[in-house]
């Protein structure tokens, strides 16, 4: 029996250390020379190119046809691009890939899938009829806004629908939840439960009695680490179904801003999906079956949220490779303007949304979801460790105060060598521009705000003066301050070329126009998802462009978008996506 189970042993290491040879490089050896199409390379000093040679997942040359062909050898592989355009890899510059990856086994139902309220309720009853009594049933994608006639729930209606499971709702913007009777009550919140602060809470009628929404993410906390405990089973398989989804877009690198699955063992499968060197440890794991088989993957940079910093956060800023690193720190100073915790100068307007749908009073105005003291002491701990920032920010106040805070930091010690960044940013003031300039900060444009929620900010939330001030990015982009678009996956779909079309035509999905003085040169919108996005990691020497010594991360399209008219750029077709010059998904 000894015998037998050592055999086993050799054998398993064996298998390890071939796992470990095939896969300790990522890039492997090619050696490939693009050619005879359209090369955007995002250089401004040579901003089209006619071929790329790329050896060992490197970028060796970059010219003329002729001149990268004599470097050809017996090895080099001729790709014969015919016309099509080749430009550097896209980056999904702020998303929640564990959110996302989590949806995957929910019930679907977001306004993208049903445009009426019937249609909604009805996927949700059948999800209650098809459950086992007791388990739990997770929905994804709530939306008053997308889906018309919708009404928020009581928790008297989630009761009757589901009696007997415990049904938790989760709206698009992942900022406000519905929960029935029995998820409160398996989770141990009762009506006596201390919300965890003013603007996160759950919701109490004047009789005390909760109502069935859940306010921010401190309240939902409990929620999430059941959710979690319930989806881990499938959490690897998913993740790669998510990163081969995101590489079909055209991403070459992801970056999750603020991890919700705050577990050791998610951040083990993320560094073994897109780590350069594959670790033993996590070659056995994958041979035993406890992670997928390692292959090619978009690269994948991580901010944790603070809360989870002390336990999951390397003890040192050097950790990981070029592929997958953790590279700092994300903080909410306020929420999302669809629930009211966008933090502004001056209150909602009053309209049936803001007085029916989530219950304003006429001044409500938000408020910081963090002590300002606190948020200060934060940052200067994480900063003096050498940690990058990321502040959640959407209202002009937040933003202000935010902003106010870094520069007193700033007056101690220069943040300017961090590159702190704003994620949102939907009503950046223009007076704090130009100071950001000084200061480094890159904001992160949520730019689709303006496609799928921009008639309701002028009509329903902020008013047509502010909406038409929100997401100032041409200002930005005047000041010469690298910026970058997001999605904020899976809030909405990571579909870059989506966001440039909106920074361009900033056009709602109704046709309005929003603050069309903003809109970007389609080459500015290019640049804010490759090379500027790369500048905000500190990685625009490696990626983001096509230069010699960079890596090869390339996506090839149908259509050049410098070409097409500015009002089809959302339909720009990707045709293959390469990382380190691997493909990781080709049409």
């Amino acid at each position: 029996m000894k015998r037998k189970w050592l055999i086993l042993f050799i054998f398993t290491l064996v298998l390890m250390g071939i796992g470990y040879i095939a896969w300790s490089d990522y890039t492997h050896t090619n050696d490939l020379i693009y050619f005879n199409g359209n090369i955007l390379t995002m250089n401004e000093a040579m901003p089209q190119a006619e071929a790329v040679y790329v050896k060992n997942g490197k970028i060796i040359e970059v010219g003329g046809t002729a001149q990268i062909l004599k470097l050809k050898n017996a090895q080099t592989v001729l790709i014969d691009l015919k016309g099509k355009t080749l430009m550097p890899g896209l980056i999904d510059a702020h998303g929640h890939l564990d959110i996302a990856t989590i949806f995957y086994g929910m019930v679907d139902v977001s306004g993208f899938k049903h445009r009426n309220a019937a249609s909604l309720w009805q996927s949700v009853a059948n999800a209650v009829k098809n459950t086992p009594k007791g388990k739990w049933i997770f929905c994804h994608g709530f939306d008053p806004i997308l889906t018309k006639g919708l009404e928020n729930p009581t928790i008297q209606k989630l009761d009757s629908l589901s009696p007997h499971h415990p049904l938790i709702i989760i709206s698009q913007t992942l900022h406000f939840y519905y929960a029935n009777t029995r998820a409160f009550a398996e989770v141990g919140i009762t009506t006596k439960t201390p919300d965890p602060s003013k603007g996160s809470y759950y919701e109490r009628d004047k009789a005390g009695k909760f109502t069935g929404l859940v306010v921010e993410q401190a309240a939902f906390e409990p929620f999430r680490i059941k959710l979690s405990e319930m989806v881990l089973k499938s959490f690897a398989q998913n993740t790669q179904k998510l990163m081969t989804t995101n590489a079909k877009n055209g991403i070459t690198t992801n970056i999750t801003m603020g991890l919700n699955v705050n577990k050791k063992n998610v951040l083990r499968l993320y560094e073994h999906l897109s780590s350069e060197t594959a670790q033993p440890i996590n070659n056995l794991l994958a041979f035993i079956g406890f992670l997928p088989p390692r292959c090619p993957n978009p690269r994948h940079f991580i901010y944790l949220r603070r809360q989870d910093a002390k336990e999951l956060l390397p003890s040192q800023v050097q950790n990981g490779d070029d592929f997958y690193k953790i590279v700092g720190i994300k903080l909410f100073y306020d929420g999302s303007p669809y629930i009211g915790s966008m933090f502004l100068r001056k209150p909602y307007i009053q309209s049936k949304l803001t007085k029916e749908g989530i219950h304003l009073s006429p001044n409500h105005v938000g408020e910081a979801l963090i002590n300002p003291d606190e948020f200060r002491k934060e940052i200067e701990t994480q900063q003096a460790k050498g940690w990058r920032i990321a502040v959640h920010c959407q209202g002009d106040r937040a933003i202000s105060d935010a902003m106010e805070i870094l520069e007193k930091i700033h007056q101690k010690t220069p943040i300017s060598p961090f590159r702190h960044r704003l994620e949102h940013c939907l009503l950046l003031p223009k007076e704090w521009i130009e100071r950001m300039s000084v200061l480094n900060i890159t904001p992160s444009f949520h730019i689709n705000h303006i496609l799928y929620y921009g008639d309701a900010l002028q009509i329903e939330i902020l008013g047509e003066e502010r909406t038409q001030k929100i997401l100032p990015i041409k200002s930005v982009s005047a000041q010469r301050i690298p910026f970058s678009l997001h999605a904020d996956q899976p809030m909405f779909p990571a579909e870059p070329f989506s966001l440039m079309s909106t920074a361009v035509n900033r056009k709602s999905q109704s046709g309005l126009l929003i603050n069309p003085q903003e809109g970007i040169s389609v080459e500015q919108a290019l640049r804010a998802v490759t090379i500027d996005a790369a500048w905000q990691l500190h990685m625009e020497k490696k990626l983001g462009s096509i230069e010699k010594g960079k890596y090869a991360d390339f996506v090839i399209l149908a259509q050049n978008p410098l070409k097409v008219a500015k009002t089809s750029i959302a339909n720009v077709q990707v045709l293959e996506t390469i990382v380190a010059g691997n493909t990781i998904w080709k049409k």
